[in-house]
């Protein structure tokens, strides 16, 4: 099983970061020895190709570090074949209702709980000649499946999208619901606190995750306190932009004139 899924299955907090601009593999050991459990590879936002995802996910698996890619959207081939590059699991944005993780799943998981097509000997098995049948119940089970409540209507369905076999984490994208919510931004407005907090409600139904975007440490830590589990704090650019800014800001303000 993936750590994701480990530190999730056991009721711990995972936390993680999104990374859509830096594509150096070495990227993974720098995460993972600041202590990341995992990272998300936005290829929504994102440009990553396939070949620089691929290179992206085996140098996370060699430094120990569950990768999770964000996929465009609900669609065979997007959902495929990060999978089959070794990806830990997927992130999907834009669920609303349980019919459209159904779907996701139908395409994630491998027969009999989906219809994901089969290629054995790929980067997920590391190429090693293994058992179908083994293999499949086994990648079934360790595939990590989230999705994201970007929406009021999400919002309201979040306790029946919990209840979809399979599905291993709600994700709130805190500001598409904002403007959603006719918020714009207003990540934290008690209208969205009220929102993330009902999503979390739906997922301790049935034991899914809670996930949600972050911007600061104080932030992040009130959140677990509200019994969120799945991190993503920050980013690539804002970790080294934000970090670079504050630094320098500190230097020069040490500086004599």
């Amino acid at each position: 099983m993936s750590r994701l899924k480990q530190i999730l299955a056991h009721g711990a907090v995972a936390v993680g970061t999104f990374v859509s601009e830096v594509r150096n593999p070495n990227l993974s050991h720098l995460l993972a020895q600041s202590g990341f459990d995992f990272f998300i590879l936005d290829n929504e936002h994102g440009a990553f190709s396939w070949e620089t995802m691929a290179a992206m996910i085996a140098g996370a698996r060699g430094a120990n570090i569950d990768v999770v890619v964000r996929v465009p959207e609900i669609r065979r081939e997007a959902i495929l074949k990060p999978l089959d590059l070794g990806a830990a699991g997927l992130l999907v944005p834009m669920v609303d209702e349980p019919a459209q993780a159904r779907e996701v799943l139908r395409h994630a998981k491998y027969p009999p709980q989906g219809n994901r097509g089969l290629a054995l000997r790929r980067a997920h098995s590391l190429f090693r000649k293994v058992s179908a049948a083994e293999y499949l119940a086994q990648a079934n089970a360790e595939t990590f499946i989230a999705v994201q409540a970007e929406t009021a209507q999400a919002v309201e369905n979040a306790a029946a999208i919990a209840a979809v076999e399979g599905v291993d984490a709600i994700f709130v994208g805190p500001m598409d619901l904002s403007v959603n919510l006719g918020l714009s931004g207003q990540t934290g407005h008690p209208r969205l606190v009220e929102a993330v907090q009902k999503v979390a409600a739906g997922c301790a139904k049935t034991g899914v995750a809670p996930g949600l975007l972050t911007a600061s440490a104080p932030e992040t830590v009130a959140w677990i306190q509200k019994g969120i589990r799945f991190i993503a704090y920050g980013s690539d650019v804002t970790l080294l932009a934000d970090g670079a800014a504050a630094a320098i800001s500190a230097i020069k303000e040490a500086s004599p004139v």
